[in-house]
């Protein structure tokens, strides 16, 4: 019988501003990333605070 092996992501993205998972990541360790969510209040705190943090998004 064939069986389906589901396969565990190790890292995780979490929100900087509200702490909830964004989504996981293939990793070969246990990680931990930040970014940001979609929530609107989210995004609008991550705008308002652009100038002081440096974005890890492709220019």
């Amino acid at each position: 019988m064939y069986h389906s092996m589901k396969q565990i992501n190790m890292g995780v993205i979490i929100c900087r501003h509200c702490s909830s998972l964004v989504d996981t990541v293939d990793t070969n360790k246990i990680a931990v990333f930040y970014g940001v969510c979609d929530k609107p209040e989210c995004r609008q705190l991550h705008k308002a605070g652009e100038g002081s943090v440096r974005s890890a998004e492709a220019p």
